[in-house]
């Protein structure tokens, strides 16, 4: 009369487990029981049946009872590995930022048991923060550039994940920010107004486009001239940033 059962097949933490044990020999019914240092979160049945979901990762060694109808016993040392869940930062591309514009996107996991925490390496763009609790990726970006940095996250049982992420961020998209209409000429007067942009990357470029400006051109950002004519004039003013 044994215990035939001599290894177990392992575990991992927070997945369901179940196995059966089997004897040679004595006489059925059996009833079965184990001591020692049994996996927490699994249990020997009396029937032979070994389940649960394990909780904590680890090599654990203890000793199988088998007793059958005329009590005659029979004992055995078993070892069960549990291994930690599969652990990492899940893959994900983080959306592009803008300077002066506020800025979120939240990282996760895969695996591990929480709760979790997160830290950036060099690189991180100025103006965010990882929050190291959450994950959360918050702020409002300061510095244009393609920012690629490290993050690390850390779980409850001191499992590591580490991984790499790019966030890039633009400057405001450019725009002309003087609004017509523009102030008005005196035929034969000296005529000049200079105009603003926003976003994009100085120095900017000036020209006209399209329309008739009454004689009237560009010097850098200022329009320039001497009105030889009485009307209204229209006109489409284009800027090229660097």
């Amino acid at each position: 009369f044994s215990i035939v059962t001599s290894s177990l097949p392992d575990a991992v933490v927070g997945s369901p487990y179940t196995q059966g044990l089997a004897v040679s020999g004595g006489t059925a019914p059996y009833t079965w029981s184990a001591t020692g240092n049994v996996p927490p979160g699994l249990t020997v049945r009396s029937d032979g049946i070994m389940l649960g979901t394990p909780t904590a990762a680890g090599s654990y060694s203890f000793t199988l009872k088998v007793a059958d109808s005329r009590q005659a016993t029979a004992t055995r040392t078993v070892t069960l590995n549990v291994t930690g869940p599969t652990f990492s930062i899940t893959k994900t591309i983080l959306p592009a930022g803008t300077t002066g514009q506020s800025y979120s996107a939240t990282l996760s996991v895969t695996g591990g048991t929480a709760p979790y925490n997160w830290s950036a390496g060099t690189g991180f763009p100025t103006g965010l923060t990882l929050d190291a609790q959450t994950g959360a990726i918050s702020g409002t970006p300061t510095t244009t550039g393609v920012f690629t940095f490290t993050v690390k996250v850390t779980d409850k049982n001191q499992a590591v994940a580490t991984d790499t992420f790019t966030i890039t961020v633009s400057g405001p998209p450019l725009s002309i920010t003087t609004v017509a209409p523009l102030f008005a000429g005196t035929v034969g007067s000296a005529y000049s107004q200079r105009f603003a942009a926003n976003g994009g990357k100085a120095p900017y470029t000036w020209s006209i486009k399209s329309g008739d400006t009454g004689g009237l051109t560009f010097s850098g950002d200022v329009l320039q001239g001497t009105p030889q004519n009485a009307g209204t004039f229209n006109f489409t003013v284009q800027v090229t940033d660097n």
